[in-house]
């Protein structure tokens, strides 16, 4: 057994707890607080001597996850097929021009 493997097993061991806490979520927040805590995970570990495997991982993550923070929508989207229904109903429930000007004339 190696000497660094308590550090890389430590600092791994948070960094999957950290992700596996934040699977999916969609609260800014949240983002923000799981880019912030990653960070400060990096510095420990790199003032903690981990191994550069360990560093990397955790690197990358944190470059992931300050992407997705800003380009993950906070809000749910409709999904294509909602919106066609939608606009289906309220296609069936307009009155046709030639009706609308029927009306018009009376």
């Amino acid at each position: 057994m190696r000497s660094d493997q308590p550090v890389r097993c430590r600092f791994e061991g948070e960094l999957a707890t950290l992700i596996a806490s934040k699977q999916s979520f969609r609260d800014l927040p949240a983002r923000y607080a799981l880019f912030d805590a990653l960070a400060d995970l990096e510095r420990r570990a790199k003032s903690a001597g981990a191994p550069d495997l360990t560093l990397r991982k955790i690197a990358e993550i944190r470059f992931l996850t300050g992407i997705l923070r800003e380009s993950v929508r906070p809000f749910p989207v409709a999904s294509l097929r909602t919106v066609l229904r939608a606009r289906e109903r309220v296609d069936r429930r307009r009155v046709p021009a030639s009706e609308a000007a029927d009306l018009d004339a009376v």
